[in-house]
């Protein structure tokens, strides 16, 4: 019998030597549910009162979860059923909750429970689900990583092509690369990088990319394209991922033919005019010269012949005030990024949006852009992980004046009660019994907030 055992005094010695050997808690149970005998045998952790349990139901020594369990072992055992282990909670005074694997044995109208205590098993899958909350946590950083990458990459104006630096064949292109070279961006992956130049520039091309390869320095050759007549400079540029050497590859036309500025110009034109943010150009008055599709809808105006010539802080919340210090402001500076306003329509409605202005310095006389996105369906509150941070400061500091001060400070209070919710739980390893202790709400209340913040799953 390992030491520090504890039994009931009325239990044989033989059998209880024999349960000690298998067990580290036994009890027995009557067929109506109460407890006779109680023997204990756990290592590091304080006996209980056995004497102060005899007599007591079984019910009460379990957490509300594992009655059903305890219900069903019982009337199995009685049942001559086959006995199968299952995991409950005994709730022990000393300690408190201890998981065990429990397995009941019918004995002359008796029930002996025989357990195994499973802290040890309890902390290991603490420890994996922390480990697995780890993992997935950088797998969704990395994910968010390879998209920002992506966006970038296939947004960026500027011809790239990524290419193997041993092989010199082509891992990813994006669309200004195949715009560039009259192709598909999807047709170029695969492809010789040598290969989509002109016969006659291919060897300088190869001999540009083991060069670069070997010293490490960018270097760049102008040559003509393989399927399209026109003159390209590729700049090279070597970098490593991981074991393996990359070439990154910026092209741009050798030529630039003087036909090709004005259908710019009237693309970039086209795709202001359609964007579903709303786009106005004003004078350093405030009155709107021109606006988009986009600003009639959030303005409720019919036609830009209307808008055209009304002073832009008619549509602005506290008209006369923020117009004039957003002028002044970007007349000095010549830009103003992402700040919060509501804009207000001709019949009434309020749509948050968050502007950005800039100064076109060319125009005679200057002009002002604005650029105007609906963020009203957004979440003006986010949700944070570690605690309040600057950004989130500034966020609210934006929502002042645009938002009666009773619906910011009942924003802000839940905020702070979901904040000090998630604190709980990180401190007490999710255990939310524990947490609702510390933060002195039953656990119902607490499992209520939880469903209400979308906490429960997580």
């Amino acid at each position: 019998m390992k030491s520090g055992a504890s039994y009931a005094t009325d239990m044989p010695e033989g059998i209880a030597g024999m349960i000690a050997a298998a067990s580290d808690v036994a009890l027995t149970v009557s067929a109506g549910g109460k407890v006779e005998r109680l023997l204990w045998n756990v290592e590091g952790a304080e006996a209980p009162d056995t004497a102060s349990l005899v007599g007591a139901a079984i019910e009460d020594l379990v957490t509300e979860e594992c009655r059903t369990k305890v219900r069903e072992m019982i009337a199995d055992a009685l049942a001559a059923k086959p006995p199968r282990w299952r995991e409950i909670n005994l709730i022990v005074e000393p300690i408190g909750e201890l998981p065990v694997r429990a397995q009941g044995i019918s004995a002359e109208n008796k029930v002996i429970f025989v357990a195994r205590e499973l802290r040890a098993v309890s902390a290991l899958q603490q420890r994996l689900l922390e480990a697995q909350r780890a993992l997935d946590e950088d797998y969704n950083r990395l994910r968010q990583l390879q998209t920002r990458y992506r966006v970038l990459f296939q947004t960026s104006s500027e011809p790239l092509l990524i290419a193997d630096g041993k092989t010199r064949r082509i891992q990813e292109a994006n669309a200004a690369a195949g715009r560039l070279l009259g192709v598909d961006a999807g047709e170029l992956a695969g492809q010789v990088l040598d290969a989509l130049f002109a016969e006659a520039d291919q060897t300088s091309i190869r001999d540009l990319a083991d060069r670069v390869s070997a010293s490490g320095v960018t270097e760049a050759i102008a040559g003509r394209a393989h399927d399209a007549d026109v003159s390209i400079e590729c700049r090279i540029t070597v970098f490593r991922a991981s074991d393996q050497m990359m070439l990154l590859c910026r092209l741009s036309k050798g030529e630039r033919e003087a036909s090709d500025q004005p259908q710019i110009e009237e693309l970039l034109h086209g795709m202001v005019d359609r964007i579903s943010d709303a786009v106005v150009l004003a004078n350093e008055d405030g009155e709107v010269l021109w606006c988009n599709e986009a600003f009639l809808g959030i303005a409720e105006v019919a036609l830009a012949s209307q808008a055209r010539g009304m002073a832009l802080s008619r549509f602005l919340d506290r008209p006369g005030v923020d117009v004039s210090v957003i002028i002044s402001n970007v007349l000095e500076h010549g830009r103003l990024r992402a700040f919060g306003s509501v804009l207000l329509g001709t019949f009434g409605s309020e749509t948050r949006v968050e502007i950005s202005v800039a100064l076109l310095p060319d125009a005679n006389p200057r002009v002002i852009g604005f650029v105007m996105r609906d963020i009203s369906r957004y979440d003006q509150m986010p949700a944070r992980k570690n605690g309040p941070s600057a950004e989130t400061q500034d966020q609210m500091m934006n929502l002042v004046g645009t938002v009666p001060l009773k619906e910011l400070v009942r924003a802000s209070t839940e905020e702070i009660e979901k904040i000090c919710i998630e604190a709980a739980l990180q401190k007490t390893g999710n255990n939310r019994a524990s947490a609702a202790e510390m933060l002195g709400l039953s656990r119902q209340s607490l499992y209520v907030k939880l469903r209400r913040f979308g906490l429960l799953e997580s």
